[in-house]
Formats: C-alpha cells, sequence, structure tokens
C-alpha cells in the first residue's frame, strides 16, 4: 500500500482554527501556541502535511475532489441533475439564483480561506524560524510547497467566484474585516509569482515514502492552467478569463513535462484509474487517499457521481448516494459503438441480488472509473482511490488546444495526439484537420466524470451557447433557470455578508 504525507491524527487539534469555519476570519493562533508549536523540524513538517491536508482534503469528509465533481461536473451539460428532493447539488445543475446560502459553494470558499491562512501561517514561520530545518534544500521545497498550495486555492477561488479578498499574511479578524473583494489581476500576481517560486524550487518527483507531495511538474501543469485561463474569453464578466493572449506561455510549460521523460501516456484507459503511487505514469497532479489506515486518510468523492444501487451490486456498505443524478442523453449520444472508454466509465447494467435495493437496474448509468472496490475500507469515507487532478493525457490535449490558438506545435501534432487517444479507445485513427470544436468533443468523451467539464465549456468560448442548446434538448420538464454570462460564477456565500456587512458586492445575477 502506498504511504501516505497527510499525518491527520493529531494534526487538526493542533492547527483547528479557533473560529467558526464558516467566516472567512483567519483567527491567528494565539503567539505562545504558534511559537511553542514551530520550534522543531518535525513541526515544520506537520504544518507542511497540514496545509496539504486542508487544501486538498478540505474538511468534514468533503474536498477538493468533491468540490470539482459537484460544482464542475454536475454544473455542466454532462447531467441533467434535477431532483424532488432538494438535495445540495440540485440547485447547482438547475442554475438557481438562490445559491448564496448552498454549503457547496460555501465549501469552496471557506476551505480554501482555511488552506490559505495555514499556507501564510507557513511561510511567514520559515522565514522567522526555518532555521531549525537543517537541510536548506528541505527548507526551499516546503517553502515552494507552501506557495503552491497557496497559489492552488486561490486560482480555484477565482475560477468560481471571481474577485476574492487577496490575503497574504495570517490577519486578525479585526484586519479581514477591512480587505474587500480584490481584483483578479491583482491576485493573479500572487498567482503567478508563487507559481514561478514552485516552478523554479520543486524536485522533478520523490520516492514513494513521499507521494502525493508536489513536483515541479505538477506546478507546472497548473501554471499552464493558469495561462490557458487568463486567455479564455471573459464573456463580460468580472471572473477568472482576462481575453489574453498567452496560449504559447501555457504551451511551453506542458512541453516541459512533456519533454522532462518522468510520464508515459498509459496504453491501457482502465489502469488509468486503478494503478497506485509512483507506478501510475500518468499522474501529474494527484490527491491520494488511503484506506484502513486509522489517520483520516481516506476519501468519498466516488459517491458524489455514484448510486447506492450500484454500491449494493458490488457488496458495499451505504454510500448515501441515495439519489440518482441523471447523464446527461446528449453525452451517452457521442460515444461510437466501438469505444472501449464507454464500459470503463461507465456501469450501464447492474444487479442487486438482495436487500433493500434488490433488482437489475438497466436505466441509471452509473461513472464507475474511480469506483475500485478493492480499495474500500471502513466505511463510505474510508476509500483509498487517488484522484488525479492532471493526468499525462490532459497535458497532451491541453497542448493540443494551445497549438490550435498558435501557441506553438503543429496540426499533425493535434491529430496525432487525438488519433493516439482514439486508438486507445479502441477507434480508428482517422482523425484529421481537428478543430477546436472537435477537440472538445473528444476532451469531454476522455475525461467524464473527472471534473473537467466545466472549465473546458468556459475555454472554449462557448460555454452559453453551449450550455443553452444543451438545456433545449434536455430540459423537457421546465426545470432549469436562466442560463447567462452570470451563470459562468457562483455567488460570494451569504454567511460572508453577514460576518463584514457592507464589505462585499454579490455577483450579478444572484439573490
Amino acid at each position: 500500500m502506498k504511504k501516505h504525507i497527510y499525518i491527520i491524527a493529531n494534526l487538526l487539534a493542533v492547527f483547528a482554527l479557533a473560529s467558526c469555519e464558516s467566516e472567512l476570519n483567519q483567527i491567528p493562533l494565539s503567539q505562545e501556541t504558534t511559537e511553542n508549536f514551530y520550534s522543531t523540524q518535525n513541526d515544520f513538517i506537520q504544518a507542511r502535511n497540514a496545509t496539504y491536508s486542508y487544501a486538498f482534503h478540505g474538511a468534514n469528509e468533503y474536498g477538493y475532489p468533491n468540490r470539482i465533481l459537484n460544482l464542475s461536473e454536475v454544473r455542466s451539460d454532462n447531467f441533467y441533475a434535477t431532483t424532488q428532493a432538494s438535495r445540495d447539488w440540485e440547485g447547482i445543475n438547475n442554475f438557481f439564483t438562490s445559491l448564496s446560502t448552498n454549503p457547496l459553494i460555501k465549501e469552496a470558499y471557506v476551505s480554501n480561506y482555511n488552506a490559505i491562512y495555514k499556507a501564510n501561517q507557513l511561510l511567514e514561520k520559515l522565514e522567522s524560524n526555518g532555521n531549525v530545518i537543517t537541510a536548506e534544500t528541505e527548507r526551499t521545497y516546503m517553502k515552494a510547497e507552501a506557495s503552491f498550495l497557496r497559489a492552488f486555492c486561490y486560482f480555484d477561488l477565482i475560477r468560481w467566484f471571481g474577485r476574492v479578498p487577496l490575503i497574504k499574511n495570517t490577519l486578525s479578524p479585526q484586519e479581514v474585516s477591512k480587505i474587500g473583494r480584490t481584483p483578479v489581476t491583482e491576485i493573479y500576481n500572487l498567482i503567478l509569482s508563487d507559481l514561478q517560486f514552485a516552478v523554479d524550487n520543486l524536485p522533478p518527483s520523490y520516492d514513494e515514502a513521499n507521494y502525493g507531495r508536489v513536483t515541479k511538474y505538477g506546478a507546472k501543469g497548473l501554471l499552464a492552467q493558469v495561462y490557458m485561463t487568463r486567455s479564455s474569453p471573459n464573456y463580460g464578466i468580472d471572473g477568472a478569463m482576462l481575453g489574453l493572449n498567452e496560449w504559447d506561455k501555457a504551451y511551453q510549460q506542458l512541453n516541459d513535462i512533456k519533454i522532462s521523460n518522468q510520464f508515459v501516456f498509459a496504453t491501457d484507459y482502465a489502469s488509468i484509474f486503478k494503478t497506485e503511487g509512483n507506478a501510475n505514469k500518468e499522474n501529474v497532479l494527484v490527491i491520494p487517499y488511503s484506506q484502513n489506515t486509522g489517520n483520516g486518510v481516506g476519501g468519498n468523492f466516488e459517491i458524489e457521481l455514484g448510486y447506492q444501487p450500484y454500491f449494493a451490486s458490488l457488496n458495499l456498505s451505504e454510500q448515501g448516494s441515495l439519489e440518482y443524478k441523471p447523464i446527461s442523453s446528449s453525452f451517452l449520444s457521442m460515444f461510437d459503438v466501438n469505444d472501449t472508454r464507454r464500459g470503463v466509465t461507465l456501469a450501464e447494467t447492474y444487479t442487486v441480488t438482495s436487500g433493500t435495493y434488490l433488482g437489475t437496474y438497466t436505466a441509471n448509468p452509473v461513472v464507475k472509473k474511480y469506483i475500485d472496490a478493492s480499495r474500500y475500507g471502513n466505511g463510505r469515507t474510508d476509500w483509498g482511490v487517488d484522484f488525479i487532478v492532471l493526468r499525462y493525457t490532459d497535458v497532451l490535449m491541453l497542448m493540443a488546444e494551445c497549438t490550435l490558438h498558435g501557441g506553438g506545435g503543429s496540426q499533425a501534432d493535434v491529430d496525432n495526439i487525438v488519433n493516439d487517444i482514439r486508438e486507445r479507445g479502441g477507434l480508428a485513427r482517422d482523425a484529421s484537420n481537428v478543430d477546436l470544436n472537435r477537440l472538445f468533443n473528444e476532451r469531454r468523451m476522455e475525461f467524464f466524470g473527472e471534473g473537467t467539464r466545466w472549465f473546458d465549456l468556459i475555454r472554449s468560448g462557448n460555454a452559453i451557447a453551449t450550455l443553452n442548446a444543451w438545456k433545449t434538448l434536455e430540459d423537457t420538464s421546465g426545470s432549469l433557470g436562466i442560463i447567462d454570462k452570470n451563470s459562468l460564477l457562483y455567488p460570494i456565500p451569504l454567511q460572508e455578508f453577514l460576518t463584514a456587512p457592507g464589505l462585499y458586492d454579490q455577483n450579478p445575477g444572484y439573490d
């Protein structure tokens, strides 16, 4: 079994915020507690691990993978996830305007700021007391990791919300209460600075004992996505998209990953989601989980796109996935009959032989690519399946996208990338003169259920038109709200307005 760098059992008590986590107040630890804790090298290692934990694993059994599957995948045209049961994700896919109290959106805001607080504190303590770390290389790695994690969280925030408060130091609640929403361009300055430092100072790889720590190439992958997002059409909103022409900068970062020879295009699609640890050469940036450790490092993102009868067909315990999220008919119709990825991605027929869910299910396809019963531990929050934030296939397809925007490479490169992916899926190498529309369709099939679709739609420049065409096709019940440019951002959570009245303005289009 892979080792795990996030030793949670004794960390959360040490690093828990003294305040209610529903507020953006970033109350620092008391001076005495902080100084006493950051006195040994092991203290700094634990602080680093806690920063990873909050940035990736979140809190209260809900982390970045859960978030990305709900706020990106379920928000997109991949699902028609309406329900009569008033689940939290209902308004996400329905494009409701009354989302400012939605707990999924609130979590995205609060968890990221909790992680940013920890990254800020770690960076400050490295500056003032980092000499207790005897090896200068390790100090530099730790600073680069904290910088990466801060950039990771701010990039996540601005993609969901646009302008958010920029907090670069540990501050008191009184100080935070005076910081309004910062222009995205200013936040990008910090993101780019942090990521460049990470790229310049992180190692190219780690051994198995340090699996899960971000590498130089994980940082390059995120930096490329930052440049691509900055280059995307801004749709006339105050979001993370700036309409810049930085495709060449993104291409350079992605090409560096390619020529590093650290990663391999997997020949078998299913193996990408079944191979653990450093043996998985598709992993560029990954969030590790481990089952049966007793340290709270298992995951539960499998429940987000799952369905309880399918879990029961695998003889697994209750997962809480009682409400089915229907997959869009427009997506299901995309696959060629010979495309083997469909069978890896979806369970379309499954049988429960006894118990509450007895029966055979043929009308409720489930995303199964990440559901591996052999990595199931002690209950619904103890899955040991890693979540791939960025895989090598994605690097290649993002390179192709940059090429089609004039960022580097050739049309032949684009066609070869698409044909390699098609061939792996059991299809003919018959793609030629692939354009952006074809590339995004290929991405939709390749990455379904991995949380990329919402961001793909936005980068395409056609998000509103595509979503409205999907609405016309799918929404026969009239369950979806208006989809316009305001729908491309989420609202600032209501709790933030209540905490500091008059400090923030709300994103247009929300109640």
